[in-house]
């Protein structure tokens, strides 16, 4: 029982570790860094809600077990803004990167407590359609902080409206080449945000 309570006291801290990474995004002030526990519960419960209206064929379960840990090995290896599409050696950073968190993560948790590493496995493989469903609606989500804040982290960036479009049309084609080609409902929300993100670009 030790060894399963020093687990979860363990878990606790790297849930407290998670909520103290902060992502490329912001609150509504322009100003305050978005957490990746903030990002975190907005994905879980949008992706939920969302698809009980436009994707029923889906398990809303599975659903929020995809969502909540979709990002925790960022415990580890930290966010990695993609605004702007990366570049191949960039890409490979970031997947080794996060190939070694979830290694330390299994290490650390994987006899104690399986469902973490297995469910991030489970959601990394894609393999299921309510995986592929929350990575696609994970790409939808900075919109929503954008419109909060009159895009200012865009802004920051010195991209411009018809810069942004560029991108997220790169964006889109990979997507839809490689997980998203299932996933219409989610890619329809992911384009109606990216409309009002353009729109406040002007």
């Amino acid at each position: 029982m030790k060894q399963l309570t020093d687990a979860v006291l363990h878990l606790g801290k790297l849930v407290l570790q998670f909520g103290k990474t902060n992502r490329a995004t912001f609150y509504e002030d322009g100003v305050t860094p978005e957490s990746d526990t903030d990002h975190t519960v907005m994905l879980s419960i949008i992706a939920c809600a969302y698809a009980e209206r436009k994707a029923p064929h889906l398990d809303i379960g599975k659903i929020a077990q995809f969502a909540l840990i979709h990002d925790f090995v960022e415990v580890y290896a930290g966010d990695v803004a993609t605004l702007r599409p990366l570049s191949n050696k960039d890409k490979t950073l970031k997947k080794n990167g996060e190939r070694e968190a979830l290694e330390r993560i299994k290490k650390e948790l994987g006899a104690s407590l399986p469902w973490i590493p297995k469910t991030i496995e489970q959601y990394e493989s894609l393999e299921t359609p309510e995986a592929r469903f929350v990575k696609m609606m994970d790409k939808a989500m900075p919109s929503i902080t954008h419109l909060f804040n009159n895009a200012q982290y865009i802004r920051n960036e010195g991209i411009d409206a018809t810069m942004l479009k560029a991108a997220r049309a790169q964006h889109r084609q990979e997507r839809l080449t490689t997980f998203a080609s299932d996933q219409p409902e989610a890619m329809a929300l992911y384009d109606k945000l990216a409309s009002r993100v353009y729109e406040i670009l002007g």
